[in-house]
């Protein structure tokens, strides 16, 4: 989204606060890691911020107070019935992107490092969606074509299900401004997102391997491609994910 001068005050104590959605967030990211002024504004005002915390701490609500908005959430929810599956999710995915996107508030950000939270970012939208594909197939003749006119190369879709790693179809994240490929495989209830750069997309992925927010990202090279795979799947799991891949397209 473009920013104009008479507002970027606003979006800067807006993206602290955490109030942008995740897009709105990666413009106003790229425009305080443009401008040397903004930088300073932004870490001026998130110091502000923290000094206020510390001095002025909000005090806790009146018990009677409490015990009304208790009442009042408990029948509304009785009434509405909601999927409290679906909002634990939410709750995670909401944490994890606040997280992630004002952790640079008080540090100057590198390119990489935005490449690395929109490859996270796009993980974990495609969790909030109704489907984490554009494309829904266990059939990797199915999948790789469908990427023909959509990003420059396709890439190399493998059947892992013997392993242990079902394909389920795949999608095209956009980082860095550039259309990638990626391809998403579910271990038991865990979903992969398996990204793949090629030399071309001149994207460097700073890291072997990270933890953050209860997922786990790997990146490894084969050949002249680049590949990062993502999920909540404990380390060891990830690990064999990205050694079963590697041994199939090398």
């Amino acid at each position: 989204m473009p920013l104009s001068d008479d507002n970027d005050l606003h979006l800067i104590h807006a993206y602290l606060d955490g109030e942008l959605d995740v897009m709105a967030a990666l413009a106003v990211e790229r425009k305080i890691a443009a401008d040397p002024d903004l930088r300073n504004l932004a870490d001026e005002i998130a110091t502000l911020k923290k000094v206020l915390a510390e001095k002025c701490p909000p005090e806790p609500l009146p018990p009677q107070l409490r015990s009304r908005i208790e009442a009042a959430f408990a029948l509304e929810t009785t009434r509405r019935m909601p999927n409290w599956a679906k909002i634990a999710a939410s709750i995670l995915v909401v944490a994890a992107l606040s997280s992630t996107l004002t952790g640079i508030a008080l540090r100057r950000i590198a390119p990489q490092e935005i490449v690395v939270a929109e490859l996270f970012d796009a993980h974990l939208r495609s969790l909030m969606a109704a489907q984490p594909t554009d494309v829904a197939s266990s059939d990797q003749h199915t999948v790789k074509p469908w990427f023909n006119g959509r990003i420059t190369q396709s890439p190399r879709v493998v059947d892992l299900a013997a392993q242990g790693f079902e394909l389920v179809g795949g999608r095209v994240d956009v980082v860095g401004r550039t259309p990638l490929s990626t391809l998403v495989y579910r271990r038991r209830e865990h979903v992969i997102s398996l990204t793949e750069i090629t030399g071309r997309d001149q994207l460097d992925v700073p890291f072997d391997w990270r933890a953050e927010n209860g997922f786990a990202m790997i990146r490894w090279s084969n050949r002249e491609r680049s590949y990062v795979a993502i999920s909540d799947l404990n380390v060891n799991e990830l690990e064999t994910f990205a050694k079963v891949f590697r041994g199939s397209t090398s």
